[in-house]
C-alpha cells in the first residue's frame, strides 16, 4: 500500500502544493503543483490514501478532479 503526502514548493515566485506517492520506504511518483491552496491538495491527499487509490492510477486521479 502507498502513502500520499503533501509536498511545498515554490513555482515563479509564489507556493504551490503537490502530492507524493510514497511506497515501502521511497517516493515512487508525484506532482508538485496540484494547487496554490494547501487546503485543497490536502483534501485531494486524504481522498486518495482513504479510498486507497493504486500508484498506477494515481495520475488519472488528480487529473480527473482538477478537471472537474
Amino acid at each position: 500500500m502507498v502513502r500520499y503526502v503533501v509536498t511545498k514548493g515554490k513555482a515563479d515566485g509564489r507556493e504551490q502544493y503537490g502530492i507524493a506517492v510514497i511506497g515501502e520506504q521511497e517516493q515512487i511518483d508525484g506532482i508538485e503543483d496540484v494547487a496554490s491552496s494547501l487546503e485543497e491538495t490536502a483534501v485531494l491527499a486524504a481522498f486518495l490514501q482513504e479510498n486507497g487509490v493504486a500508484a498506477v492510477h494515481f495520475r488519472d486521479v488528480v487529473e480527473d478532479y482538477l478537471a472537474r
